[in-house]
C-alpha cells in the first residue's frame, strides 16, 4: 500500500530525528504533552489514565506521557506497516488509521485521545468518516491538531490543500466535538464538563 511505503524508516529518521527537517525538538514535544495532559486533567478533574494516540507514528508520546503518569494505559495506532513492526509489542502499537478505530481492539473509550501531525494528511472523506469513531473513544478530552488554509505551517506539507478554518468547525460540529480552545475539544454529550466562556 502507497501510504505504508511512505511512512518508512527514512521518513521518520527526517522528520523526528533530522535535526535540519524534524518538525519539533524533544523540548517542543514535552511541553506540548504536558500542556495536552494537564488540559485533559483539568476537563477529567482527576489524572488521565488511558491515551489513544491515533496516527501515532512511531509512539513518541508514549515515552513523554509516561514521563508524568508512569501507570498510564496507553494504544497507539498508526498507518506504517514499518512502525508497528519495529515497536509495536513493546509501545503498544496496532496498524490501522483514523477510518478503522471501530474494527481494532481498543477500549470503549480512552481519558484522553490524540490526534497529533495526521489530521492534515487525510482526504475529506477520510477526515469526516474517521471524526465520529474518535468522538465514540473520546471519555475526556480529545486533542486534535489541525491546520486551515488561513494558518502558516511547516515541516512535512505533502498535505491536500487544507480547508478553509469553517470547514474544519462545521466538520467537527458534525461529528459532535465542541471545541475549547488550543486545539482541544470535548465530546459535545459531555460539553457540560467546561463553563460556557470555555466552549467555543
Amino acid at each position: 500500500m502507497e501510504e505504508t511505503k511512505r511512512y518508512d524508516r527514512a521518513y521518520f529518521d527526517k522528520w523526528y530525528r533530522h535535526p535540519q527537517h524534524r518538525v519539533k525538538s524533544p523540548a517542543e514535544l514535552a511541553r506540548q504533552v504536558a500542556f495536552v495532559l494537564g488540559t485533559a486533567e483539568f476537563v477529567l478533574g482527576r489524572p488521565v489514565r488511558s491515551v489513544l494516540d491515533v496516527g501515532c507514528g512511531e509512539g513518541q508520546w508514549r515515552g513523554a506521557l509516561l514521563e508524568h503518569r508512569p501507570r498510564l494505559h496507553y494504544v497507539g495506532v498508526d498507518p506504517s506497516a514499518y512502525a508497528v513492526q519495529r515497536y509495536g509489542p513493546r509501545r503498544h502499537l496496532l496498524l490501522g488509521g483514523i477510518e478503522s478505530l471501530d474494527t481494532l481492539p481498543l477500549r470503549e473509550s480512552y481519558d484522553l485521545v490524540v490526534c497529533c501531525g495526521m489530521l492534515n494528511y487525510l482526504s475529506a472523506a477520510q477526515l469526516t468518516n474517521g471524526l465520529p469513531q474518535v468522538t465514540r473513544r473520546t471519555g475526556g478530552m480529545a486533542y486534535l491538531e489541525l491546520f486551515a488554509r488561513e494558518d502558516r505551517f511547516e515541516g512535512d506539507t505533502e498535505w491536500p490543500t487544507p480547508k478553509p478554518a469553517a470547514w474544519y468547525r462545521e466538520a467537527l460540529r458534525a461529528a459532535a466535538l465542541t471545541a475549547i480552545g488550543m486545539q482541544c475539544h470535548v465530546p459535545t454529550r459531555d460539553a457540560d464538563r467546561v463553563s460556557a466562556l470555555e466552549r467555543l
